[in-house]
């Protein structure tokens, strides 16, 4: 409508046939087309003879009128424009309303729209600012959402309800429907192709881009808290761990600072997403090394508004949030306990991680961090319901279908059963524990040498038992803290590799061979457990025999071990297990950063580790301040003790005549270790002059 011919044609035309936009023919006094509809034909005489009546109101009032509409008609065309261009680019498919589907509106920002990724026309594809298609269609979203609620829901954490989830991805945000397609590429599991990693990178970074808009432009949504916590999941996976603490360290600062008496979109799911939070700081957030490991929950607790849930609260839950518990699926059911076990975990994992000093209380002292888990462990042991246990489920007697069915409840019970048992192992592990026994000059108790082996050997069994379970039943977790427990166990077993008695030494190579297939396995899923696997097989391959200068001190001239004793430390600290070669992560800084000389490279001297003889030996062997002379039971007893001891096999494998005797001389103290793996051996005690050469202080440098 631009140039002088159409200016003129339009001064032409009649009235009528300029509202109509109709080609006038122009006849005066009474046009063609006028005539022929029987309608009133009028010229705008001021248009083309302005002159002639300068001040007549009504004609001012038409020209103004014109002047409008030729507006109007400008930017129509200008519009039409613009959505060609966009019809062409196919770069913006839909318009919706943008929040989560609360049933409620609790503020008027969270009204405006915003363009969605779900695109409910025929388009496959949206466009990422790297040029990048990604598909957001609605039958692909259907379908990564029916893979997130199949292989991640309630493992470990719930974030949405499972009834309303499909129906409500239509309505949410294309941030958290690009987090929960990332998880989708992942399953079923297998062997990821380079396409499919390149895919889900891709996809977190574009969510990442997208959350941190929101974050820049002062709109957090509910939305926006729930893509950080599945953002901190996948990337703790792919080994991204400092990426993974910044992403959910932004999670709880946003979270804490919606105060006690409000809430961000819908009720249930804040309160989910909130407790959500707090259980992934449990599992995989940054713990401190400081030796007093109950501040790492005080850490997490302090300063959280109501929504958070607390291991001793004051008030319940409903009184807090506002939510009936039934309706917060987080502190309801078996995802309570879940969640209470996490806060055992996290402090388990600071006191893997603790550099103990010299001035450290014993284990067995009331005030040491070994005391303050156990302790906590068992009060936890002491609150489970009957019906969450092992023996009211029979989990072994469950068919694959309806296992697969019923995924968002056996994960968390297996994620309670097997984080159960690795709290006593790693509690006990014999590494942990001759760090803490480094600078102890006196006596150990006997029943604390005793109870410690106990608690290594039966609980040790348990993860074996679950381990056969999941393979058997195909089962495969999104958990990545069982994966870790069971490397955690691997080691136990390495140490056992290489120990004189044959038969001992073949079931705990079996033993780790079976733990590292299993992780091999899942890795293929998981970067980070693939990692962990081939930390392992370093860890093994750093062994090597060295000469003793105390040889006559050891019984029957076994040979002395050495091993990366470095290694072995952050293959127990969850955060480093995942990394290459064990180490902190250092990825999310720039090339200014200047890497230092790693300690572990720093110690030319990986001989002197031979004093300290780790490896080959049962559990933790002795200490020279272990009374040699001390036997266990009274002497007319010992003969009788062993068969009081095995009343069943849990595995089904061994009957009483089995049961190795303490009395004899013929079954040593790897067997006896050995035997109750998977037993329910309660008073599997050993005898002091079992243990043989005392595990040596070789972390003094720490």
């Amino acid at each position: 409508m631009h140039g002088s011919r159409s200016v003129k044609r339009i001064q032409q035309a009649c009235e009528p046939c300029r509202r109509k936009k109709s080609r006038c023919p122009g006849e005066r006094p009474t046009c063609s087309y006028c005539q022929r509809l029987g309608q009133k034909c009028a010229y705008n005489i001021a248009a083309t003879s302005v002159h002639e009546a300068p001040h007549a109101p009504a004609q001012t009032h038409t020209v103004h009128q014109r002047r409008i509409e030729h507006r109007i008609d400008s930017l129509e065309g200008k519009l039409d424009t613009l959505i060609r261009q966009l019809s062409d680019d196919n770069d913006e498919n839909a318009v919706a309303v943008a929040s989560n589907p609360p049933p409620q509106v609790h503020n008027a920002r969270h009204t405006r729209t915003r363009v969605r990724g779900l695109a409910p026309s025929n388009s496959t594809r949206a466009k990422s600012p790297d040029g990048i298609n990604l598909p957001m269609t609605k039958e692909h979203m259907l379908a990564m959402g029916r893979l997130y609620m199949s292989w991640c829901h309630a493992q470990p954490i719930m974030l949405f309800n499972p009834e309303s989830f499909l129906a409500s991805l239509e309505f949410r945000d294309r941030e958290l429907l690009l987090a929960i397609q990332s998880f989708g590429y992942r399953y079923p599991p297998g062997i990821l192709s380079p396409q499919q990693r390149d895919q889900i990178a891709l996809t977190e970074r574009e969510a990442k881009n997208l959350v941190m808009d929101r974050i820049a432009d002062s709109e957090i949504q509910l939305s926006t808290l729930q893509t950080l916590c599945l953002l901190s999941l996948s990337e703790f996976a792919d080994g991204k761990v400092a990426q993974a603490g910044l992403t959910l360290s932004m999670a709880t600062h946003l979270a804490r600072a919606v105060q006690p008496d409000n809430t961000l979109g819908d009720v249930q799911e804040f309160s989910d997403c909130a407790r959500s939070i707090v259980m992934l700081q449990n599992l995989q957030g940054g713990v401190s090394s400081s030796p007093h490991i109950a501040d790492n929950i005080d850490a997490v607790e302090r300063g959280f508004g109501a929504a958070f849930a607390g291991g001793a609260r004051s008030m319940t839950a409903e009184e807090q949030t506002g939510v009936p518990e039934s309706s917060c699926q987080m502190d309801s059911g078996i995802m309570r306990y879940a969640a209470e076990l996490s806060q055992i975990w996290r402090m388990t994992r600071a006191y893997a991680a603790c550099r103990v000093g010299s001035k450290a209380p014993p284990p067995w002292n009331q005030q040491s961090d070994y005391s303050c888990v156990m302790q906590m462990h068992l009060e936890f042991d002491c609150r489970v319901p009957v019906k969450y246990r092992f023996a009211a489920n029979k989990f072994g007697d469950q068919d694959q279908k309806s296992i697969e069915q019923q995924r968002h409840y056996w994960g968390p019970w297996l994620f309670i059963q097997i984080v159960y048992s690795v709290i006593p192992c790693i509690l006990n592990h014999p590494f942990l524990l001759s760090m803490r026994l480094k600078s102890f000059r006196h006596t150990i108790p006997q029943s604390f040498i005793h109870q410690s082996f106990e608690h290594l050997n039966r609980h040790a069994g348990w993860i074996m038992y679950f381990i056969d379970l999941l393979e058997k039943k195909a089962f495969y977790f999104a958990d990545l803290s069982i994966a870790h427990c069971i490397a955690v166990v691997a080691t136990i077993h390495l140490q056992h590799s290489f120990v004189q008695d044959q038969e001992l030494r073949d079931r705990a190579q079996q033993g780790y061979e079976q733990c590292l297939d299993f992780l091999q396995r899942l890795g293929g899923t998981w970067p980070s457990v693939s990692t962990m696997a081939n930390n392992l097989e370093k860890l093994r391959a750093s062994i090597v025999v060295v000469e003793s200068s105390h040889m006559d001190e050891r019984a029957s001239g076994q040979p002395s071990f050495a091993i990366d004793a470095q290694l072995l430390w952050d293959i127990l600290i969850y955060e480093r297990a995942g990394r290459e070669h064990a180490s902190v992560d250092q990825s999310i800084f720039g090339n200014t950063l200047s890497i230092g000389v790693a300690p572990r490279e720093q110690d030319d001297s990986r001989g002197n580790a031979a004093e300290f003889d780790l490896v080959g030996s049962a559990g933790i062997s002795g200490h020279k301040a272990v009374s040699k002379e001390t036997p266990v039971y009274a002497p007319h007893e010992e003969t009788l003790r062993p068969s009081m001891m095995h009343r069943y096999d849990r595995l089904g494998g061994n009957g009483p005549d089995d049961v190795p005797t303490f009395g004899g001389s013929s079954t040593a103290v790897q067997d006896r270790f050995f035997e109750g793996m998977g037993g329910d051996q309660e008073h599997l005690f050993l005898q002091a002059h079992d243990f043989g050469k005392a595990i040596d202080s070789w972390l003094e440098k720490y």
